[in-house]
């Protein structure tokens, strides 16, 4: 199932005593705020003080050289695990209260924490007003600017994709070159469960298989104090490094942004990538990552790996799922990060330098699509991401309701999202300028708004068209440039999707009948259902963290192991129970 590492005892030399669990709890308790933060981030810590002198205890060979390096001598070998439950005993108030209420505190006007401030409350009180009035003063009027407005929306949406379409194409980069063993830095992997107990074997294979060196690896499984058989489970497993538990303790928000913040104060590593339960990656991404990030300039903060399904064929969902997913990874982030412009991240497969994340506030617990947030917020600080040629093969949601719920958390994070960036739009233009301020836009309300509008403004074009009385209305300058321009938007829309699906599934090698391509709109109505949940849900749930289901496909397999390019993709048959 996995590669175990070595136990403490193997690992230290035999000279050296290997200490109990009660002692080490015993020496975290004595331990100054200095000491506490050293253990946690390299694994040595002071057991014996005597006058001038002071005795360590190191974890592995690694934490023994820092030390020694730090002028101290090591006397004694302790099991990882057993520091890291002490030291969460020790200072668990201190880390929840760091993981939930930093980007609060010190950023509020960066934090979703409060759903909408005071000025944009009047602004949308004064809005609501006016429309009110409006629709008394005039209907005709009003409708068609607002008709205007979700027009303007709508386009700003399809020059995305035409965008995306009409950008270079993306280089593939030699897999070759990469950093030796020697020259490559620890790396933290963060890797939130909880209640998936049907896919814990499978991640844990996953990451044992990853091509990079073991005594540099930090796996961090980070399970919830409330999800109680999680934790069980993953005690029964029997993990030695790298891997080590975390638990989070129990705090509202309980969302996986709030659970990252809670480990990365644990983290060892100088880079640090977040995968999924669910996740598959390439076996040599982090050898990947941590080359490019050696030769990319300082201010490369993170690099987004590529994002596919090793389901997509299973049903009609998960086809449409999977072009959808072909279309933003492989074809529209690529081309907003070679033009140097801001894009979201996708919320797993981030590699960051720890560093750079820790500077900009890391996740925002209170965000429940905390990946798209911080990609804007890294960028807003003066960070620059990049995409990184390699990819994470996940499992599509096969079942609607699974689909739905996870859809509806999606959209609902814009909302939060965009109120948060467009609290002082005027510096957000600065920051940004004019380029990446309209893709902010289309990126974050664009999608949004035309996912509630959608099917509002299709119902009433069709009926126009169906009654005949979309020709009759145009006997003015303005109601036919209406009808001009919703005719746009409508041809517009749809080719310029359905042509980026159709370059996506090229590209990622779908091998799909292109009819797949004619449900899109059906797809796109989906979509707006779960605009519309979402929505709701802002205002009676902002923080509620809509739990998705894995292990549901018929494809799924725990052993299945990670190899370039080598998922059912191509075969929905390979995989098959």
């Amino acid at each position: 199932m996995f590669r175990p590492g070595k136990t403490a005892q193997e690992r230290a030399p035999l000279q050296l005593p290997v200490m109990d669990r009660s002692s080490v709890l015993d020496a975290c308790r004595k331990l100054n705020a200095r000491d506490i933060a050293t253990a946690r981030r390299q694994r040595y810590f002071p057991i014996v003080r005597q006058g001038r002198l002071t005795w360590h205890a190191a974890v592995d060979q690694l934490s023994a050289e820092d030390a020694r390096a730090a002028g101290h001598r090591v006397v004694a070998f302790a099991r990882n695990q057993d520091l890291v439950d002490a030291l969460q005993a020790v200072c668990e108030v201190a880390a929840l209260r760091q993981a939930r209420d930093r980007l609060r505190l010190s950023s509020p006007w960066l934090s979703a924490a409060k759903r909408v401030t005071r000025s944009q409350a009047i602004v949308f009180c004064m809005t609501a007003a006016m429309l009110a009035g409006a629709s008394f003063w005039n209907t005709g009027i009003l409708a068609a600017a607002l008709c205007i407005l979700a027009g303007t929306v709508f386009l700003s949406v399809s020059a995305l994709r035409i965008f995306s379409l009409t950008a270079p194409k993306e280089t593939t980069a030699p897999h070759h070159g990469a950093l030796p063993d020697t020259a490559l830095p620890v790396y933290t992997v963060l890797v939130p469960l909880f209640r998936e107990h049907a896919m814990a074997e499978q991640i844990v294979g996953a990451l044992s298989a990853l091509d990079y060196p073991y005594d540099k690896l930090d796996i961090k499984l980070i399970s919830e104090e409330s999800d109680a058989p999680m934790r069980r489970y993953l005690q029964s497993l029997g993990l030695e490094q790298p891997f080590e538990i975390l638990t989070v303790p129990h705090a509202m928000p309980q969302t996986k942004p709030k659970a990252l913040n809670y480990a990365l104060q644990f983290a060892r590593g100088e880079y640090v990538v977040v995968f999924d339960a669910e996740d598959i990656p390439e076996r040599d991404q982090l050898r990947l990552a941590a080359t490019q990030f050696h030769r990319a300039p300082a201010t490369v903060a993170c690099l987004q790996a590529k994002l596919a399904y090793y389901n997509a064929g299973e049903n009609w969902l998960t086809r449409q799922f999977a072009i959808e997913y072909a279309s933003l990874f492989d074809l529209l982030l690529p081309a907003l990060s070679r033009a140097r412009l801001p894009f979201p991240l996708g919320g797993t497969s981030n590699h960051f330098r720890i560093d750079a994340l820790s500077a900009a506030g890391a996740w925002d617990p209170f965000n429940v699509t905390e990946d798209a947030d911080l990609g804007f917020r890294l960028a807003r600080l003066g960070w620059r991401a990049e995409i990184l040629n390699s990819t994470t093969y996940e499992e599509a949601s096969c079942h609607f309701g699974n689909w739905q719920r996870q859809r509806a958390r999606w959209l609902k994070g814009w909302l939060q999202t965009w109120l948060v960036h467009m609290r002082h739009p005027l510096q957000l233009a600065e920051e940004f300028g004019w380029r990446g301020l309209l893709v902010s836009q289309a990126t974050m309300a664009g999608i949004l708004v035309a996912a509630l509008t959608h099917p509002i403004f299709l119902a009433g074009l069709l009926h126009a068209l169906l009654s005949g009385q979309f020709l009759a209305q145009a006997n003015t300058p303005g109601q036919a440039i209406l009808a001009g321009l919703s005719l746009t938007v409508l041809v517009s829309g749809y080719w310029a999707t359905m042509a980026a699906g159709l370059a996506a599934m090229a590209r990622r090698n779908l091998r799909f009948s292109p009819v797949v391509i004619l449900g899109m709109p059906v797809y796109w109505l989906l979509i707006s259902l779960a605009g519309w949940l979402a929505l709701w849900q802002f205002i009676t749930k902002p923080f509620h963290w809509n739990k998705t289901d894995h292990g549901l496909s018929r494809l799924f397999d725990p052993n299945r192991r990670p190899e370039r390019g080598g998922y059912g993709i191509r075969s929905r048959r390979r995989f098959r129970k």
